[in-house]
């Protein structure tokens, strides 16, 4: 399976399976039992062991982010129905599988920033008082990040790093969304903060361009919500999207594929996503699959399922989504399989198991490349 995830980063692939991109760690703690045998809550140092299972079980080729599970990981046991608890730096969790989400405030992912008091204190924050890394700095702590998340898929399946708070989010993760709404109204002081922002990730990109052997690094900024963008989209035009071109660069000229990943409906930012230099795009069901394929068929393009469709079901509607995404994803040679908003803890092991049945069985159908039809192969 690594192989055919290094081979689907390349302009050139032609496989006859689409590769599968799947988002393992919010799966039941009854699934991972279900599916290896092994319960991580109870057997901890089997965690690693666990979910290199059901990596293989689900035939993942790609992880988003930092990897498997390992022994360093926080496990929660969420049976004893407590909506919240405190993982080992004191912070408020929710459940995400067997372990913990960070508990947001209005959005805010970075609740350890102190949040501006006013308009004027959040466009007046300075990042880099708590952001203060160099390049250099970040370069030789991504080095043993890249490490460990490759010892923990060993040759099961390929990590993809991933820097989550590109430009637009950043404020988001800091401020919540009522403050960044109204921050982003003063558009002259927003945008010399955005600079503040994009130069922190502009080190980032930079240094993990400098770390060795990474195939394709995903950046990370959620623009828009279900119902659409928070602002019109020529704001973002004036605001964002001038930026990712710098933030894209380092990682580009190390030809490592930039794959840019938003949540929500987002149909009105692919063509600047791809403008800007992205050579792919992770999505969500909101997405247009059959215009991304006719557009940018050469890209890779990730996700489009339903997680809420496998999680309600029934069997019927799963795979009539399974199928509407194989089919129109199979036109475009890098399609990657993906369950936009991940496995989560509340879909049934029934539906998991229907849904695996289904993608295996479709996808091993031979693509015919010159449509959207899927044949089966002899």
């Amino acid at each position: 399976m690594k192989t055919l995830a290094e081979a689907v980063l390349r302009p050139d692939y032609r496989g006859e399976r689409p590769a599968v991109m799947e988002h393992l760690w919010g799966l039941s703690r009854h699934a991972i039992v279900h599916f290896t045998g092994i319960d991580p809550v109870v057997e901890r140092g089997r965690v690693n062991e666990a979910f290199r299972r059901l990596a293989e079980v689900f035939e993942v080729d790609l992880v988003w982010g930092g990897g498997l599970p390992d022994e360093n990981s926080e496990i929660f046991d969420w049976s004893d129905g407590q909506p919240v608890k405190r993982n080992r730096r004191g912070e408020t969790m929710v459940q995400w599988g067997i372990f913990g989400a960070a508990h947001q405030e209005d959005g805010r992912h970075f609740t350890h920033v102190p949040k501006p008091e006013s308009i004027d204190a959040a466009l007046d924050f300075q990042p880099l008082a708590y952001f203060p890394q160099t390049v250099e700095e970040y370069r030789r702590q991504f080095e043993q990040d890249y490490q460990r998340m490759q010892a923990s898929c060993g040759e099961i399946c390929l990590p993809l790093p991933h820097h989550y708070t590109t430009a637009f989010h950043w404020a988001l993760a800091i401020f919540g969304f009522e403050l960044l709404c109204k921050a982003g109204l003063e558009e002259d002081r927003f945008g010399c903060l955005m600079e503040r922002f994009v130069e922190i990730s502009r080190r980032i990109t930079t240094a993990w361009a400098q770390v060795g052997g990474i195939k394709g690094f995903i950046l990370h900024d959620d623009l828009a919500m279900a119902g659409g963008p928070v602002f019109s989209p020529a704001w973002y035009r004036r605001m964002i999207f001038p930026h990712y071109p710098s933030i894209f660069e380092p990682l580009k000229k190390a030809n490592i594929p930039v794959i840019f990943t938003s949540d929500g409906d987002i149909n009105d930012f692919v063509d600047d996503i791809f403008a800007a230099g992205a050579d792919g795009l992770n999505f969500e069901h909101m997405v247009d699959l059959s215009r991304l394929v006719r557009d940018y068929g050469d890209k890779i393009l990730i996700g489009n399922m339903n997680s809420h469709t496998l999680a309600a079901g029934p069997k019927e509607a799963i795979e009539h989504e399974v199928r509407r995404c194989l089919e129109a994803g199979s036109a475009a040679p890098r399609f990657v399989i993906n369950v936009g908003g991940q496995l989560t803890h509340d879909i049934p092991v029934a539906h998991l198991e229907y849904y695996l049945a289904v993608r295996q069985r479709l996808s091993r159908r031979r693509r015919d490349l010159r449509g959207a039809r899927l044949t089966t192969t002899t």
